[in-house]
C-alpha cells in the first residue's frame, strides 16, 4: 500500500476495484496489498497462489440429468431444477439458481432463491462428481470466491488434478451474497456509515460503551424491520438442508464438501444430520461447534472458543518472528512487543489528530489500529508489506511522534483510503455483516445485557489483552437481537461417516485455534487431522503441502498419515521456509 511517506498510485487505483488482486509490484519495488480482500474479509479471502486454468465449457450432452434438474423429492421437499448458463458478470463461470423453501417444515410454502456458480471439470470424460465449497463467514459469497479463483485473484484450495475431475460448485447461502432475498439492514451505504460513525470496535470508556450499545440496538431494530421473517429462517440447520437439496439437484448420491472457517461448522451440521449422504469432507480452519454456540451462561463465542487468546498468541508470533528477522522487520528496533505496547498506550489516551496534506484532521484511534492489526494477522503474507504488519505499525509509531508533519500526513492519507475501501473497520459496514449477524445472532448464546458484555470483555483482557474486548464486541449486536431462529443443532456431533473427514488447521490461527480442530477431531470417530506448522487463517492459503494433501484425499480417498504435519510455504521476515514434507508423511522432529 505505501512507502513510509507516500501512498503509491497502485493503492488508489485499487480502491475502485471491486475484486481482489494478487499482490503486485509498485514503482518502489515493494509489494502492495489487494485491498478489496483486506479488513474483515481478510480472514477468509486469501491472496497468495497461482491462477487456475479457465473453466471448460460443458456441452449440453455432457450434463447429467440432474444438472438440468431432476424430478423427485428429498425429505418431502421438491428437488430444484438447475439451468446452468454463463454467469452474466463472470463468463468463465456457469451460474444457476435453486428455489428452496423459506421454512423447510412447510415445503409447499414461501420459497427463496439460492445463487449457485460452478467451475466445470476440465476433464469431463473422467469427472468424479461435484465438490461444493463454503467460504465461511457466515455470509461470504461462494460465487464471488469461485470468480476470484477463475480470475487468478485468489488461490485455489485444490490442485489442478481436482479441478480436472470435479465440478467445483459454490452456493451463496440463504440470506447472503447473490441469493434472494438477502438480509438487509440499511437503505444505502451512507446510512450504515452514519450509524457506525464514532462507534468503537473495542470500547475503552463508559461513554464509548454507551455509544456502542445505542448503535447496536438501532442496528438490530433496522435489520428486523428491513429483513422481516427471513431472520427467523437463517439457521445453520436450514442452510444444511438447502445443501442437501443442492446435492440432489446436482445428481449426487453423497455430498462432497470443502468448508473453511464457519464452513467447517456447517459441514459438521450436515454430517450429523445427513450422515448417510456425506461423501468426502474437508474442514479447513475449524470452529468447535459445541463451544461456538453455548457454554457457561453469559459468555461470548470468542471466550468459549478462545479466538481472543488465539489472536494474542498469533500477535506474539509476529513479535517473535519480527525480532528474529532483524533488519528485515522495520518495526520495534529489535523489541516489537515493547514498541507495540508504547503505541497502544499512547492511543488509549485518546485519538491522535493527524493533519492531512489538505489541512483537514484525520483522527487516528485506538480502535482503528487494533482492528486492522487483528485483521492483517489473518494473513502472514501481510506481515511485512506496505500497509500491513511491521510497515503499518512503524508508520503509526512515526505519526504519533509527528502528527502534524510528513509522517502524520502520510498516515492520514493511508487511513482515509483504508476506510474508503471498508478496511480497518467500523461496525455494520462490511458487506457480510448483515448476513453474519442474521445467522450468528439467531443461534449463538451471548451475554444478557450490554453491561454483562462489558464486564466480560474487561475480564477477558486478563487472558487475551486488547483482543479480549475486540473479539467480544464482534457479536455485541447479538445482545439486543431479536429473532426466533427456527432451529439450532445441539448435537450429537459424533457422526461416523463412511469416508474419513479430513481436518486441517494452522498451528497459529487467530480466528479458529488449533485446539478447536483437535476437539472436532476427537468428536468425529472417522477423521484425520493435518496440522500446518505455520500462521494465519485458512491453512490452504499458507501451505502447498496442505493443498496437495487435500487434493490427494479428494481424488482417491487417501487421507494423510496419522500425526502428519505440513510446513508453511514462507516464514515471515525470513524468506522461504524449508521444503515441505510430502503430503501424508510426518515431518521430522
Amino acid at each position: 500500500m505505501r512507502s513510509e511517506t507516500a501512498v503509491p498510485a497502485a493503492l488508489r487505483e485499487r480502491i475502485d476495484d471491486e475484486r481482489g488482486t494478487l499482490p503486485r509490484r509498485t514503482g518502489t519495488g515493494e509489494r502492495s496489498m489487494p485491498w478489496r480482500l483486506a479488513g474483515v474479509t481478510l480472514g477468509f479471502l486469501g491472496m497468495a497462489g497461482g491462477a487456475v486454468p479457465p473453466a471448460a465449457a460443458v456441452p449440453p450432452a455432457a450434463e447429467s440429468s440432474a444438472g438440468t434438474g431432476t424430478a423427485g423429492v428429498v425429505d418431502g421437499v421438491r428437488v430444484p431444477k438447475l439451468a446452468w448458463r454463463a454467469c452474466a458478470d463472470a463468463p468463465s463461470l456457469q451460474c444457476a439458481t435453486a428455489e428452496v423453501p423459506l421454512d423447510h417444515s412447510r415445503p409447499r410454502g414461501e420459497t427463496i432463491t439460492l445463487a449457485l456458480a460452478r467451475i466445470p471439470a476440465t476433464d469431463q470424460a473422467r469427472r468424479l462428481g461435484s465438490l461444493v465449497v463454503n467460504r465461511g463467514g457466515p455470509g461470504y459469497s461462494a460465487v464471488d470466491y469461485l470468480n476470484g479463483i477463475v480470475a487468478g485473484a485468489l488461490p485455489s484450495p485444490v490442485n489442478s488434478g481436482v479441478l480436472a475431475r470435479y465440478d467445483i460448485v459454490g452456493v451463496d447461502p440463504r440470506g447472503s451474497g447473490r441469493s434472494t432475498p438477502a438480509v438487509r439492514c440499511f437503505e444505502n451505504p451512507e446510512e450504515a456509515e452514519a450509524l457506525a460513525r464514532d462507534v468503537s470496535n473495542a470500547p475503552l470508556t463508559a461513554a464509548e460503551r454507551r455509544t456502542r450499545e445505542r448503535a447496536d440496538v438501532r442496528y438490530a431494530r433496522l435489520c428486523r424491520e428491513r429483513s422481516g421473517d427471513l431472520l427467523d429462517h437463517l439457521s445453520s440447520v436450514a442452510i444444511a438442508r438447502d445443501l442437501d437439496l443442492v446435492r440432489a439437484a446436482l445428481g449426487e448420491r453423497r455430498l462432497n464438501f470443502l468448508g473453511q472457517s464457519y464452513g467447517t461448522y456447517l459441514g459438521m451440521v450436515y454430517a450429523n444430520l445427513f450422515t448417510d449422504r456425506t461423501g468426502r469432507f474437508v474442514f479447513d480452519s475449524v470452529l468447535d461447534p459445541v463451544r461456538r454456540d453455548a457454554g457457561r451462561p453469559g459468555t461470548t463465542k470468542s471466550a468459549r472458543t478462545g479466538s481472543d487468546v488465539a489472536t494474542l498468541r498469533t500477535l506474539r508470533e509476529f513479535f517473535r518472528l519480527c525480532a528474529a528477522g532483524g533488519e528485515r522487520c522495520a518495526f520495534g528496533g529489535g523489541d516489537p512487543e515493547a514498541a507495540f505496547e508504547r503505541v497502544m498506550n499512547a492511543l488509549r489516551k485518546g485519538p491522535v489528530p493527524l493533519r492531512a496534506s489538505d489541512g483537514t484532521t484525520v483522527p487516528l484511534t485506538y480502535s482503528f489500529v487494533l482492528t486492522w492489526t487483528g485483521s492483517w494477522l489473518y494473513q502472514p503474507m501481510f506481515w511485512n508489506v506496505q500497509g500491513g504488519g511491521a510497515p503499518f505499525l512503524k508508520a503509526v509509531e512515526e505519526a504519533i511522534e509527528d502528527p502534524s508533519g510528513p509522517a502524520g500526513a502520510a498516515l492520514a492519507a493511508d487511513v482515509t483510503l483504508l476506510r474508503q475501501a471498508g478496511i480497518g473497520g467500523t461496525p455494520y459496514t462490511s458487506p457480510i455483516t448483515a448476513a453474519y449477524h442474521g445467522v450468528t445472532c439467531g443461534e449463538v448464546d451471548v451475554p444478557g445485557s450490554a453491561r454483562d458484555l462489558a464486564q466480560l470483555a474487561a475480564e477477558r483482557a486478563r487472558h487475551a489483552g486488547p483482543f479480549g474486548a475486540l473479539r467480544a464486541y464482534e457479536d455485541s449486536s447479538c445482545v439486543p437481537w431479536r429473532s426466533a431462529n427456527e432451529l439450532r443443532h445441539e448435537g450429537p456431533w459424533n457422526a461416523r461417516t463412511s469416508e474419513p473427514v479430513l481436518i486441517v488447521n494452522n498451528a497459529f490461527d487467530p480466528a479458529t485455534p488449533l485446539w478447536s480442530a483437535r476437539r472436532v477431531h476427537g468428536m468425529l470417530p472417522n477423521s484425520r487431522l493435518l496440522v500446518n506448522e505455520g500462521w494465519g487463517h485458512v491453512a490452504a492459503q499458507q501451505s502447498t503441502c496442505v493443498v496437495e494433501a487435500t487434493s490427494r484425499y479428494l481424488l482417491d480417498g487417501t487421507p494423510p498419515a496419522k500425526d502428519a504435519t505440513c510446513r508453511p510455504d514462507t516464514v515471515p521476515f525470513t524468506g522461504p521456509a524449508p521444503a515441505a514434507p510430502a503430503p501424508g508423511s510426518a515431518s521430522p522432529g
